[in-house]
Parts: structure tokens; C-alpha cells; sequence
């Protein structure tokens, strides 16, 4: 798991990822919004951004039984260039 707080807006934080990885579908709930980054039948990680104050929130989880695509790094950078 990644739990991170960002200075960017969560809008900006869900362009770039889905700029950067392939596979990736969203969608909100309440104020949040979810990424879902893997194939439609076996997601691979699940990505959350919530707002806080002019940034965001960012909690990234991978489930144990789930694939590893993207690798870890690559998605580990994703989130890293993504949200500083």
C-alpha cells in the first residue's frame, strides 16, 4: 500500500496517471475519485484521490492475489511523478 499527500488536485493526479499506464478506468464516489489500473477482469491496483484543501490524498492498494501489471516499480513512479 502507498498513502501519500499531494499538492496537486485529484483531477490532475488521475490526467497523469492516465497519461502514463495503460489500462486505467475511473470513476467517483462522493468526492473521491477511483482508478482502477489493470485489466477489466483482474484489476491490478486500485488508486484513490480525495481531495484535501488545495491537494490530495493519495492511497494506492494492490491486492495480494493481483497480477503485477504494471510491475510495482513502474507503477511506484507513476505515482511519484504524478502527484509531486
Amino acid at each position: 500500500m502507498i498513502y501519500v499527500s499531494s499538492p496537486r488536485a485529484p483531477a490532475y493526479i488521475a490526467n497523469c496517471l492516465e497519461s502514463r499506464l495503460s489500462r486505467v478506468r475511473m470513476s467517483r464516489v462522493g468526492g473521491a475519485t477511483e482508478i482502477a489500473v489493470g485489466s477489466d477482469s483482474n484489476n491490478s491496483y486500485f488508486v484513490t484521490l480525495t481531495p484535501l484543501n488545495a491537494g490530495s490524498v493519495v492511497k494506492v492498494t494492490h491486492p495480494a492475489n493481483a497480477p503485477d501489471d504494471p510491475p510495482e516499480p513502474e507503477m511506484r513512479f507513476s505515482i511519484a511523478r504524478c502527484a509531486t
